[in-house]
């Protein structure tokens, strides 16, 4: 007597996936994605990249004018102190020394009349200095409305 074999390779069955009909899902499947993929493929050119300059409706047919970045004065602080015991001293752009009242009367003096935007404030430090003998340039930026104002580590200096 002759049994049929369940399972696992049998070849009288009617083909090699007989007892396997996933994976006829499977390989459909995977040809139904290649196709998307196929049909919705398309080389892009030079013209697509531009965006079209079309104003949306109502706006009035002006266009914006876009917004152009104001040059900003750039103004280094150097804040140095030889000891713990000395008092900070503060070198601005590289010229005189100050001190904590010389720095702010200087900045004042610089920002009087024109606009707090167009500064742009960096403050280097060396190695010994505390950080509140750097408040008094940061209070006198908020007292001035300028905006950027911001640390910058100095490179030559000693750490602690």
């Amino acid at each position: 007597m002759s049994r049929k074999k369940m399972g696992g390779g049998g070849h009288e069955e009617g083909g090699a996936h007989g007892d396997r009909p996933w994976v006829y899902f499977m390989i459909d499947s995977f040809f139904l994605v290649t196709q998307f993929f196929v049909i919705t493929f398309r080389v892009r050119t030079g013209d697509d990249l531009i965006l079209p300059h079309r104003l949306p409706p109502g706006s009035g047919g002006k266009p914006v004018p876009t917004i152009t970045d104001v040059p900003k004065t750039a103004v280094a602080i150097t804040v140095n102190r030889d000891n713990a015991q000395t008092a900070p001293w503060y070198k601005i752009n590289g010229g005189e020394l100050l001190d904590t009242d010389g720095i702010t009367t200087k900045l004042s003096q610089l920002a009087e009349g024109r606009n707090p935007d167009t500064f742009s404030v960096r403050i280097s430090y060396e190695g010994k200095v505390i950080f509140r003998d750097v408040m008094p340039i940061f209070n006198t930026c908020m007292k001035l409305k300028i905006k950027e104002c911001g640390l910058q580590r100095s490179r030559g200096g000693a750490t602690n």
